[in-house]
């Protein structure tokens, strides 16, 4: 029987799905931002959310109910607001 770990997606796939869904560029972070990406990594990395996050982006990733408990919710809509404006 897989571990729960094996199972779910790793705290970084997470991440990435997340940024993905509000549009912000992870890869333009790494490059332009790396301290920012450094931070929200670090956040996530111990966040005790994984599991509401992986199920909220599994339902309806859409949904703003994970701006109740993610600790990037200000940085991640801050990016994505900066995002909006390069548009």
């Amino acid at each position: 029987m897989p571990s729960d770990e094996a199972r779910s997606p790793s705290r970084d796939a997470l991440l990435d799905c997340r940024a993905a869904m509000l549009g912000v560029d992870i890869a333009a972070l790494n490059t332009s931002a790396g301290n920012v990406l450094d931070v929200i990594k670090r956040r996530c990395a111990h966040c005790a959310s994984a599991e509401v996050c992986e199920l909220d982006l599994r339902r309806d990733p859409n949904d703003p109910v994970w701006e109740t408990y993610c600790p990037n919710t200000a940085t991640f809509i801050a990016l994505a607001e900066i995002e909006e404006l390069k548009e």
